[in-house]
């Protein structure tokens, strides 16, 4: 009876002591579970930081955002997202317009339309120039603007019409110059010329 009593008091002994080591690895866990979800929470925050910067350092330069970048930004901020939606749409535009020009001539003015067309008081002018800007950049250094002639077919029409029409007219000069002699011209010549004749009777 004695020996029974004496392993219980043992039993219990041993299973307090463990509780002990429990309760202590309980809160050690705890604590590291704390720290690690700071140090994510930190990680994370450096993270978004990071990943914000990059965005608008690209907005800022007219580049085109990656679809991961795309997303962040429709997440984390979705007002400066939808801003960024508007500048690559006339962007694009733009981009459209450039590609059915037929003459670098007309490239010329529908970059400075849309230039001109963007407003003052737009707060995102600044993004929206750089954005145009890096359009044009791209389409000049490609093969489809280097084929196109310098003006259009129209223009070099009404040009090739004007110097033909000033060759008739001085070829038609230069023939009314050359029937006036100027040796066998006096004024006397032409008061005799301009004077009547009368026929004398028979």
């Amino acid at each position: 009876m004695n020996s029974g009593i004496k392993l219980e008091s043992i039993q219990f002994g041993v299973t307090n002591d463990k509780g002990k080591d429990l309760s202590r690895v309980g809160a050690d866990i705890a604590e590291t579970i704390r720290l690690k979800t700071q140090e994510s929470e930190k990680d994370k925050g450096e993270n978004d930081e990071k990943m914000m910067t990059k965005i608008m350092a690209k907005i800022k330069r007219g580049k085109k955002l990656s679809s991961k970048e795309t997303t962040y930004l429709k997440e984390h901020n979705p007002e400066l997202y939808l801003q960024y939606l508007r500048i690559r749409r006339m962007a694009d535009a733009l981009e459209s317009q450039l590609k059915s020009a037929s003459s670098k001539e007309e490239v010329n003015d529908i970059i400075m339309f849309s230039m001109g067309s963007i407003s003052d008081k737009d707060p995102y002018k600044e993004f929206i120039i750089a954005a145009l800007n890096e359009v044009v950049k791209e389409f000049k250094n490609s093969d489809a603007y280097s084929m196109l002639p310098s003006e259009s077919e129209e223009a070099c029409d009404e040009k090739k019409a004007s110097k033909d029409n000033k060759q008739e007219g001085d070829s038609v000069e230069a023939g009314e110059e050359d029937d006036f002699d100027p040796m066998s011209w006096s004024p006397l010549q032409e008061i005799v010329d301009s004077m009547p004749t009368f026929d004398s009777p028979a």
